[in-house]
C-alpha cells in the first residue's frame, strides 16, 4: 500500500476513534450541539481557528496572492481575521450571556417566531453548500496526491465526517478540530522553510516583489471600485461575525470570558498563519514562475519539495490539507444540523422527548451529509458558490442581530422584516440585473462583492426607515 495512503488511513482512524470516545459525553441535545457549555480556553480557541482556517484558506490564499498580490486576498485572511477579532470583542460574550443554542434563537427572543424561521431558512443552505464545497476539495486533494478517484475520496471524507459527528456532536468536532489544527500548522510549517530558502529569504522576497503586489487599497476614486473593496472586507469581516459556526463555539464556551478570548486568540493565530501563507505564495513566484493554474500552487510545491524525498513530511503535509478541509466541513455540518433541529423541529414539536430529539439530531446529521455529498458530486460550481455563501449572513442577518444585541430600544419586527428581505433581494437582484446569471468566476467576482455591499447597506437603511418614518406609530404587528 502507498505510504501516503497508510498515513491518511491512520489519520482517518484517529478521527473516528475520537468520535467514538466523545460519544460517552453525549447525554442530551445540549451536549450534542454545544458540548454542554464546557469548553475551556485552549479547546475553544483551537476549534474556533480550525473551523475557519479551511482548505481554501491554504490553497486559495496562496494561489491568489501568487497571481494578484495582497489586494486579491483581502477577504481571506484579512477579512476572516477581522471577523474573529470583532466577534471576540463585541459578539461572543453577548451571545454566551443569553444562553442560546443557536444564533437564530435571538430572532424569536427579540422579534418573532416567523422571523426566526425565515432566518433559519436563509442560513441552512449556506452551510449545506459550504459542506458540499469542502467535500469537493477533499476529493480533489485525494486525487491529486493518491490514486483514489475524486468521487471515492468525497465519499470517504463524507463518511468519516458524519460518523465522528453523529457519535460525539460538538465534543467530537472540538477534539478533532484540536488535532486537525496541530496537523495543519505542522503541515504549513513543514513546507514554509523550503520555499522561503529557495526564494532567497524573506528580505529578498519583499525587495524583489513588484510594489503593486503590496497594494491593499483601490487605486481609483471610482465608486464601484470602493463598493467592491468594502464587499471584500465585509462579506467575511462582518457577515460571518453572526455565523452559526462561529457563534456555536462561543455558546459552547464555559464562561463569557472564554467565549471572548477564544475568538480573539483564534483571530490572531489566523492572521499569523495567513501571513505565512502569503509569504509562501509570494516566494513561489521566484521558485515556480509562470505557473498557469495558480490554484495548483500548494500541491505543486508539495510535490517539488517533499514527494519522493521526505515521505513522512509529505504525508503530514497532505494530512494538514485534509485537516483544514475537514475542520471546516464538520463545523458546517453541525451548524446546519443545529439550525434545522433546534429552530425548525424542536420549536414546532415542543413535547418531543430528549432521547428522541437527540436521535433526530443524529438522523438530520446523516441526511444533511448525504445532501452535501450529492451536491459535491453533481453540482460542479459548488466551490464558487461557497466563496459568496456567507453573503446571506451579511445582507440579511447581521443588522437585525446587531440591533437585538446592542440597540434593544430599536428592536421591532417591521424593521426586521424590511431589513432581512430588502437586503436579500437587492443582493440577488443586483447580480441578475448586472450579469444575468448567478455564476461566480473571474469576470463576475467584483459584481458579487458590489452586490454584497449594496445588500448590506440596504439592510441597514431598511431597518432604520420604519423607525424614522413611523416612530410614533410603530407597533409589533407581525
Amino acid at each position: 500500500m502507498n505510504s501516503i495512503v497508510i498515513i491518511l488511513t491512520l489519520y482517518f482512524s484517529l478521527m473516528l476513534l475520537i468520535g467514538f470516545w466523545s460519544s460517552r459525553k453525549i447525554k442530551d441535545t445540549t451536549d450534542f450541539l454545544i458540548a454542554g457549555r464546557r469548553l475551556g480556553l485552549v479547546l475553544a480557541t483551537a476549534t474556533m481557528f480550525a473551523t475557519w482556517f479551511g482548505g481554501e484558506s491554504v490553497i486559495g490564499t496562496a494561489g491568489t496572492v501568487y497571481k494578484q498580490g495582497l489586494y486579491g486576498i483581502i477577504s481571506d485572511p484579512f477579512g476572516a481575521s477581522l471577523a474573529l477579532i470583532l466577534a471576540g470583542l463585541f459578539y461572543a460574550a453577548a451571545f454566551r450571556r443569553l444562553n442560546l443554542l443557536t444564533v437564530v434563537d435571538i430572532f424569536e427572543k427579540f422579534y418573532s417566531r416567523r422571523l426566526e424561521i425565515l432566518a433559519t431558512i436563509l442560513m441552512i443552505p449556506v452551510y449545506i453548500a459550504w459542506l458540499g464545497a469542502q467535500i469537493v476539495a477533499t476529493g480533489l486533494t485525494f486525487s491529486t496526491f493518491t490514486n483514489i478517484e475524486p468521487n471515492l475520496g468525497m465519499l470517504i471524507a463524507g463518511g468519516v465526517i458524519v460518523i465522528y459527528t453523529i457519535c460525539g456532536g460538538m465534543w467530537a468536532v472540538t477534539l478533532t478540530d484540536f488535532v486537525q489544527m496541530l496537523i495543519l500548522i505542522l503541515g504549513i510549517i513543514t513546507i514554509f522553510p523550503f520555499v522561503i530558502t529557495d526564494a532567497g529569504g524573506i528580505k529578498n522576497v519583499i525587495s524583489s516583489t513588484p510594489k503593486e503586489f503590496f497594494i491593499i487599497f483601490p487605486q481609483t476614486k471610482n465608486f464601484s471600485s470602493w463598493l467592491t473593496y468594502f464587499g471584500k472586507w465585509s462579506m467575511l469581516g462582518l457577515g460571518c461575525v453572526v455565523g452559526q459556526d462561529l457563534i456555536q463555539r462561543s455558546l459552547s464556551s464555559r464562561t463569557e470570558s472564554i467565549a471572548r478570548w477564544s475568538s480573539i486568540l483564534a483571530g490572531i493565530i489566523y492572521f499569523i498563519m495567513g501571513i505565512i501563507i502569503i509569504f509562501i505564495g509570494l516566494s513561489a513566484r521566484f521558485v515556480i514562475p509562470n505557473l498557469e493554474h495558480s490554484e495548483l500552487l500548494i500541491p505543486t510545491l508539495a510535490n517539488k519539495y517533499l514527494a519522493g524525498i521526505h515521505q513522512f513530511l509529505f504525508g503530514i503535509f497532505i494530512c494538514g490539507l485534509i485537516a483544514a478541509i475537514m475542520s471546516s466541513a464538520d463545523s458546517s455540518l453541525l451548524a446546519a444540523t443545529s439550525l434545522f433541529t433546534n429552530n425548525i423541529i424542536a420549536k414546532s414539536y415542543p413535547n418531543i422527548s430528549k432521547k428522541a430529539f437527540l436521535l433526530l439530531n443524529r438522523i438530520a446529521t446523516i441526511v444533511i451529509t448525504l445532501l452535501a455529498v450529492i451536491i459535491a458530486i453533481y453540482v460542479k460550481q459548488v466551490y464558487n458558490l461557497m466563496v459568496n455563501s456567507c453573503t446571506t449572513l451579511l445582507v440579511s442577518i447581521f443588522v437585525p442581530t446587531s440591533v437585538a444585541l446592542f440597540f434593544k430600544k430599536f428592536v421591532n419586527t417591521i424593521s426586521c422584516w424590511c431589513s432581512m428581505l430588502g437586503g436579500f433581494f437587492v443582493w440577488i437582484g443586483y447580480i441578475f440585473l448586472t450579469t444575468g446569471k448567478f455564476v461566480i468566476d473571474d469576470t463576475t467576482m467584483n459584481i458579487f462583492y458590489q452586490a454584497g455591499s449594496l445588500g448590506f447597506l440596504t439592510s441597514l437603511l431598511m431597518y432604520l426607515a420604519p423607525i424614522i418614518l413611523f416612530k410614533s406609530h410603530l407597533k409589533k404587528i407581525f
